[in-house]
């Protein structure tokens, strides 16, 4: 199958007001800043032990760059940003801006959906890393063949380093622990993907929203699950995971 000729939604069209991200997203996240802040020591660590070459990285995503560390950012001298939020590069000048500029590293934005924006770029740009930030979860939410496109974006990858955290399970979190305290949870490694049945062992009661992200990475990949409470009453699980 092509994805780029099968595929049964239209493409998304930007804006400020979007239903995953956009000015309510960027609101959300300054109101929720201490909360968040556990999230993103994890999405740092996680960037931080991740050293593709070359000086260019294609970023999807990325929204203002919130939960990115500007030291990895500034590693490299261009970066290419597809988004469907175009209040993003306000707020990710406001964020990185300075740090960018100090390492004379500069970015150019592509708005659009990455579905159709990404393939011609990779094509482009053979061997650029790519870095996925928290988008392949949220694909259901915007495309009604979000199944099929996350089945073939790793054989459409192959040739590039790429990256992406993304959520895995999510939940609200009133009545679903049986006592667990969830801002107490720490992030783990596993070879395995995480699953309802793992969540289960882990002791996890309640209903989980599996964002159909369990087989985006290849089976070689070691997988870091990070916790994420977004709001007070609302809980997820983030898969990372880095293919070279």
């Amino acid at each position: 199958m092509d994805p780029t000729t099968q595929g049964k939604a239209d493409d998304p069209v930007p804006g400020v007001f979007r239903r995953t991200g956009g000015l309510q997203w960027h609101a959300r996240v300054l109101r929720r800043w201490r909360l968040h802040q556990p999230f993103r020591n994890e999405i740092a660590e996680f960037l931080g032990a991740w050293r593709p070459a070359g000086s260019r990285l294609i970023l999807v995503g990325s929204s203002a760059g919130w939960f990115l560390p500007s030291r990895f950012l500034a590693q490299f001298s261009r970066l290419t940003m597809i988004e469907l939020d175009r209040s993003a590069p306000f707020f990710f000048r406001l964020r990185h801006g300075s740090a960018l500029r100090r390492a004379g590293s500069s970015a150019e934005w592509i708005f659009g959906d990455f579905v159709s924006a990404l393939p011609p770029l990779l094509r482009a740009r053979r061997g650029t890393p790519v870095l996925f930030c928290n988008v392949l979860g949220q694909l259901g939410l915007e495309r009604a063949d979000y199944e099929e496109w996350l089945a073939a974006l790793p054989s459409m990858l192959e040739g590039h380093p790429w990256a992406s955290f993304h959520d895995r399970f999510s939940t609200v979190i009133d009545g679903v622990t049986d006592g667990r305290d969830f801002p107490d949870q720490q992030g783990f490694s596993s070879e395995a993907p995480l699953d309802s049945v793992r969540l289960q062992q882990m002791g996890y009661a309640g209903v989980w929203i599996d964002h159909g992200t369990g087989g985006l990475l290849p089976a070689r990949v070691p997988r870091r699950y990070l916790p994420w409470k977004i709001t007070p009453k609302r809980f997820h699980w983030v898969e990372a995971g880095r293919v070279n």
